[in-house]
């Protein structure tokens, strides 16, 4: 649908007034809209209600989508991220017209007098136009989902196969299709399972499902994933706690961090269990790999850095034994191994301050292409 010109006249002129405000805008939607419909919290991981990463997430987009209302064609990468992120979830059009409802309601509630009748429609169809280009995004990637081999649509039943305990934190879980499927599974390496163990939380509202990176290789009969277990995290204890044959429901794989270098030298820099997605890309994604570091607090706490161990020109920081590096001094030394960043592409993944600071100093560095992947909101 098409932005009429009066719409594009009417973001433009009042974005001005609702940048200042738009967290507190988006802060109010989200409390109108879960209040209203808790069934929703299967789209939103509470934590992110509680940090505000979640509002401030959708205040920047909504922003992004103010400011590039006259070239939406910029906020492509975007919407990719976006449309993804809510297949995996299921997020389904009908679900649109609640969030227009309740954002159009935090708006006026928010702006007071200053949204008229005429802005108020200006800023609904502009709401409007967003949702259907991504619900007609989003058809697009379910319907290739879909069509893959040992593909599927909505949720599908699966079957713990097997564990492997890597440490006491760590647990690599393979999953067979509890429907009697017994073929391969297709999808593109640095691909995510979403896995809904089926749990709610102390006020009975549902715990969202979890996005893992997907560890096993394109065709093979189970779907593996790798989790590490996290002191307070209802998704990683349950699946920790689960024995062979429990059940879970998974969605199909989806995800944008993947190999998008066309043959151009790619440079890794992950933290954490963030090493996942990279030995996935690594091994099974094709990628001509120049370099690559990875940033833990213990010695061999994720199997996975293993795999590095005989790749040339890779180095590991610990930072238990030689502290806390910063940022713009750890960027100096990947580009130092990488023989410099200028024309190539570099994957970062690992918890979400590190990320957003590495992406930050890797583009000031010149890196051509900085790619990332983030489980949280978007």
């Amino acid at each position: 649908m098409a932005l009429s010109q009066h719409a594009v006249d009417t973001v433009k002129a009042t974005a001005p007034a609702v940048a200042p405000h738009v967290q507190e805008i988006t802060t109010l939607f989200y409390k109108k809209m879960l209040g209203r419909h808790p069934e929703l919290y299967q789209f939103f991981n509470k934590s992110g209600q509680r940090t505000k990463r979640q509002p401030r997430a959708l205040a920047d987009a909504v922003v992004a989508y103010a400011s590039n209302i006259e070239n939406l064609g910029v906020l492509g990468p975007a919407v990719e991220r976006m449309a993804t992120k809510h297949c995996a979830l299921q997020v389904k059009p009908e679900h649109y017209g609640i969030v227009h409802d309740n954002l159009m309601e935090a708006i006026g509630e928010t702006l007071g007098d200053a949204v008229t009748e005429d802005v108020a429609a200006g800023w609904s169809e502009a709401v409007n136009a967003l949702a259907g280009i991504l619900i007609n995004h989003e058809a697009g990637l379910y319907e290739a989902a879909a069509q893959r081999e040992g593909g599927w649509s909505g949720w599908r039943k699966f079957a713990i196969a097997e564990r492997t305990k890597h440490n006491d934190s760590v647990s690599t879980i393979s999953f067979k299709a509890a429907d009697g499927y017994a073929g391969g599974f297709d999808f593109t390496p640095g691909m995510y399972l979403t896995v809904d163990a089926g749990l709610k939380d102390a006020e009975g509202d549902i715990v969202a499902p979890r996005h893992y990176t997907i560890t096993s290789a394109p065709g093979d009969k189970v779907l593996k994933i790798t989790v590490k277990h996290l002191k307070d995290g209802k998704a990683s204890s349950a699946l920790h706690s689960f024995v062979d044959g429990m059940e879970v429901s998974c969605s199909p794989p989806f995800g944008d961090f993947k190999n998008d270098s066309a043959g151009k030298d790619a440079v890794l820099l992950s933290a954490g269990i963030g090493v996942t997605p990279m030995y996935a890309l690594h091994k099974h994604g094709g990628l001509n790999v120049k370099y690559a570091m990875h940033v833990d607090h213990e010695r061999d706490s994720n199997p996975f850095v293993r795999h590095y161990v005989d790749t040339p020109n890779f180095e590991q920081v610990i930072t238990s034994e030689a502290g806390r590096p910063g940022m713009d001094g750890l960027v100096k030394q990947v580009a130092a191994g990488a023989g410099g960043l200028s024309g190539k592409h570099v994957y970062v993944c690992g918890p979400t301050d590190f990320m957003m600071d590495a992406v930050r100093a890797l583009q000031t560095a010149g890196a051509e292409q900085v790619l990332f992947e983030n489980f949280g909101p978007r």
